[in-house]
């Protein structure tokens, strides 16, 4: 096993003054005198982070941090744990849940990819944000100083946006608008926490993704400060992005698309969706709604360094390798049953292939 602490490069030594002030910022105290764990500040995010580095990556013992820190063994024990609760540190188990029998290989190699994140995903109602603290770790784990890392508005990545990493000074790009779906936490809590960390230079996209008229897309667009960040997608270092299909349930997108304009997409080939772009089995574009989507291209995403696509769920195999052969995905971030349904096409076996073939 190695673990991976995901932090900041850059801590001073001024941001670990007054470190009871750090024990205590983050706490809220309940009616009844309990303790109860907030949102912890960037300040306190970075002297987390300090804590991991030196416990963590150089090897120093809780009571040496502790006496350096002006803190007990038994506090830094509870700061190392809120690190990782909150993501500043993330534990990776090398061999991933398709790495230990080699499922992720295999799947890797059908799809023509360089490598799939395989998650185990044993409690259904958290399925997205683990699919989503899995995109985070991967990112924490490849972002590096000075990169321009784009993330696409998805309910997967907003639903795991308390565990967003401590990052490298970097820029982030939000690839697309963001959709008002029915959910308790604002619509793109991800760029908000991620704009919150002093590390990250965030590009925002205040558009929605999908509009309902061209002409209303088209002056969006025009906008310096929509079109400014449409073109900071041209020059990537990494991508993530969520793979859909293009069908009921599977989408969201298509749930904010008139019944004509879900058959029209239909009827020009469209089987998948990223980031309201749509594309063909074969890979080929879809522009059945383009002229009304703010958001990153095809192209673009084709010209990123990496790109991660992460998807889950069996329903969504036939979109998965569509992404590929579009040329979009380098990387992909799948649970088991989508790996399972992947290899069982590409074999023959899958009962949606074989009804596909007739």
């Amino acid at each position: 096993m190695s673990i991976g602490a995901h932090m900041c490069n850059t801590v001073s030594r001024t941001d670990q003054m007054c470190n009871t002030s750090h024990m205590s910022e983050h706490k809220d105290v309940d009616a009844e005198g309990r303790t109860m764990s907030t949102v912890p500040t960037a300040r306190h995010r970075r002297f987390l982070a300090q804590l991991a580095r030196d416990h963590y990556l150089e090897g120093r013992s809780k009571v040496e941090i502790g006496k350096a820190n002006g803190l007990s063994r038994f506090q830094v024990a509870r700061l190392l744990q809120e690190a990782v609760d909150t993501g500043v540190v993330t534990i990776t188990i090398e061999a991933d849940a398709g790495e230990v029998d080699g499922l992720a290989e295999q799947v890797a190699e059908s799809l023509g990819l360089n490598s799939v994140v395989i998650v185990d995903i044993p409690d259904d109602t958290q399925a997205s944000q683990q699919m989503g603290r899995a995109a985070l770790s991967l990112v924490g784990r490849h972002a590096h100083a000075g990169m321009r890392i784009g993330l696409s508005w998805s309910r997967t990545l907003d639903s795991a946006a308390a565990f967003t990493p401590a990052l490298p000074r970097c820029t982030i790009v939000q690839l697309a608008g963001a959709l008002r779906l029915e959910s308790h936490r604002p619509s793109s809590e991800i760029f908000t926490r991620l704009g919150q960390d002093p590390a990250v230079s965030m590009v925002r996209l205040p558009a929605p993704l999908l509009v309902t008229e061209a002409g209303t897309a088209e002056d969006l667009r025009a906008l310096p400060e929509i079109s400014g960040t449409l073109a900071a997608a041209d020059d990537l270092d990494l991508a993530v992005v969520s793979v859909a299909s293009w069908a009921e349930g599977l989408s969201s997108v298509w749930e904010k698309c008139s019944p004509a304009q879900r058959q029209a997409g239909i009827d020009d080939g469209a089987i998948a969706e990223v980031s309201g772009r749509l594309f063909a089995a074969d890979g080929a574009d879809v522009t059945t709604i383009d002229d009304r989507v703010i958001a990153v291209t095809l192209d673009q995403l084709r010209r990123a360094t990496t790109t991660v696509g992460v998807a889950r769920g069996a329903e969504r195999a036939r979109a998965v390798r569509a992404a590929c052969a579009a040329g979009i995905l380098d990387i992909a971030i799948i649970d088991r049953a989508l790996a399972d349904e992947i290899l069982a096409e590409a074999a023959g076996t899958s009962p949606s292939a074989a009804e596909e073939s007739r």
